[in-house]
């Protein structure tokens, strides 16, 4: 699928109304979203699912930079246009952004937003170059040996240590390339970088207001990015609003507890196809 790049989408068969349309978070892929399907599957839970590849993330072609948000909103409107029909938007971090955007930029295009610890701050707006998310990104290792070496690498570091499994695994298969012997990030350095300095450019906070649809705010309690008042200011610039907090999660919220995501997401469908 294009939408200025070739856009990897996989599919989740199903039966009935809503599709639930699925956006990852930046560095990650399609694939981190598979123990959130595999847990409202368990639940009894039918619906179709979609879930894509962001610009410059996993089998999607990479972007030039630097990386306009807008067009992760244009993305977004690319594959949700192509299922027709109800589709409820669930995104995390900049993908929660990316629903938000698609949503102000051509209203009607989606029923409900579930919006999971979405990127979308306060003015003053401006290119983040030098925020310590960027400079980290640049440096991280980008090449391994194979597979089970990047998994190791991930599985020591603190910021995966509260990961279901699953998704760890989803992240190792979707969110590496073969290239040559070796395997590489498929989010390179420079590219992640890019995502994290245009974060504060794109000045959705002030456009929230125009959203017509109900947004469920989805936030972790121990969140390093969204704490209590930062979502209270949030959730105001909203007009119609629910906000759960979940707890023992932070803002990895559904890699940490797929199946608590999986939960709130099934009630909200099951209440939409009950009225």
């Amino acid at each position: 699928m294009k939408s200025g790049v070739e856009l990897a989408v996989r599919e989740w068969s199903g039966a009935g109304a809503p599709t639930l349309a699925f956006a990852h978070a930046t560095s990650f892929c399609k694939e981190v979203w598979t123990p959130v399907v595999e847990e409202l599957r368990r639940l009894g839970s039918e619906l179709p699912v979609v879930a894509w590849d962001q610009r410059s993330h996993g089998e999607s072609g990479r972007s030039s930079l630097p990386i306009d948000w807008w067009d992760l909103a244009d993305d977004a409107l690319a594959v949700i246009e192509s299922i027709g029909g109800p589709t409820i938007g669930v995104g995390h971090s900049s993908g929660a952004a990316a629903l938000l955007m698609a949503e102000i930029r051509r209203p009607g295009t989606l029923n409900m937003i579930v919006a999971v610890e979405p990127t979308v701050f306060p003015p003053p707006y401006g290119s983040a170059d030098n925020h310590p998310l960027a400079i980290s990104a640049r440096r991280r290792r980008a090449r391994f040996a194979n597979s089970e070496e990047a998994r190791a690498n991930f599985a020591g570091k603190d910021v995966f240590a509260r990961w279901d499994d699953r998704a760890l695994d989803g992240y190792i298969t979707g969110g590496l390339r073969p290239d040559g012997d070796e395997y590489e990030l498929a989010c390179l350095p420079e590219h992640e970088a890019s995502f994290y300095a245009g974060a504060g450019t794109h000045g959705a906070w002030d456009r929230l207001g125009e959203l017509q649809v109900p947004v469920v705010l989805v936030v972790g309690s121990e969140s390093d990015s969204h704490t209590p008042s930062f979502v209270e200011a949030l959730a105001s610039q909203f007009r119609d609003v629910q906000t759960t907090v979940v707890s023992e999660a932070g803002h990895f919220l559904p890699m940490e507890q797929p199946a608590r995501l999986a939960s709130i997401i099934n009630q909200i469908t099951a209440s939409t196809t009950s009225s």
